[in-house]
């Protein structure tokens, strides 16, 4: 499950919904518990697109454990499980799987985001460009090879606000952000895309990320809160997500049967809305998702 869901509750506020997002605990005039509450549902809704997509659609480390028979080449070439990969940050081979030799510099070729070409160093003929590999395994060998990769769209908040003019924002995840990337900030009312400075270093990925401050190339624009998206998920990915928090909203009285059950909901979500349930927008959810689906 994600982390922080893949839209805040302000924007999902912000998409035409027409939906009472502020009876969900009923009774509970404290509108902190609502917007917690709807987190929670926005959560739910993400970690149902990554499944959906059979594997996590934000930024994440992923170490992957593989048999790799060597080309012609003496290279490695594997099908990332997770995609899209953006980095490769490990490698580690051999012919035994207790006895792996780590590469200290790992040199990768991504190809569409999904296949990997390892050249495993050596003194034999190599590439013509920043890519130096060579004969580093017997052709058709196989190996035990253990990669670990970035993959995913990057899906984080603002970690502090941020104030129009300042050429730093703080984030509280930094998985995915490369120098030069831009991401988009969607506050309601104030978004913007930012561009991260050519200059700055970003921290080795992680397992257990920390909030890391971030170098822009050009000063935000506006003021912003803390807790807000910035990401680089697709429109249509964020979109499915708010689809399916729209039908776990949708859903009739806790008591009535509904073809639907993922979720319990107050009828006070509903009011007089017609609409019997979500289950159109489930559908459209799915098709939303179609293209970022797991290839193995």
């Amino acid at each position: 499950m994600p982390a922080t869901p893949y839209v805040s509750a302000a924007a999902f506020r912000a998409h035409p919904a027409y939906l009472d997002t502020d009876g969900l605990i009923p009774g509970n005039p404290d509108m902190a518990a609502q917007d917690a509450e709807l987190t929670n549902l926005l959560l739910q809704a993400s970690a149902w697109a990554d499944n959906a997509c059979n594997q996590p659609l934000g930024a994440h480390l992923n170490t992957q454990s593989s048999r790799v028979r060597a080309d012609r080449s003496g290279m490695l070439r594997l099908h990332a499980d997770h995609g899209p990969v953006s980095a490769v940050t490990g490698v580690a081979y051999g012919w035994s799987p207790t006895s792996l030799t780590t590469l200290a510099s790992p040199q990768a070729w991504v190809e569409d985001g999904a296949n990997l070409v390892i050249g495993l160093g050596g003194a034999s003929t190599g590439w013509s460009g920043s890519l130096q590999v060579g004969f580093g395994a017997a052709p058709n060998s196989e190996m035990f090879v253990q990669t670990s990769y970035v993959a995913g769209y990057v899906a984080t908040l603002l970690g502090t606000a941020a104030s129009k003019g300042d050429t730093t924002i703080t984030v509280t995840d930094p998985t995915g952000l490369k120098p030069g990337g831009q991401y988009r900030i969607w506050e309601p009312g104030r978004e913007e895309t930012v561009t991260v400075s050519p200059l700055w270093q970003p921290p080795a990925p992680s397992s257990i990320p920390a909030a890391t401050t971030v170098l822009l190339a050009t000063p935000v624009l506006f003021d912003h809160e803390a807790g807000h998206d910035l990401s680089e998920l697709p429109a249509d990915v964020r979109l499915a997500v708010v689809q399916y928090t729209m039908s776990l909203l949708m859903r009739p009285d806790t008591s009535a049967e509904d073809e639907f059950p993922d979720s319990a909901t107050s009828a006070s979500t509903r009011g007089k809305d017609s609409r019997r349930t979500g289950m159109g927008l489930v559908n459209e959810a799915r098709r939303n998702l179609r293209s970022y689906q797991r290839v193995r």
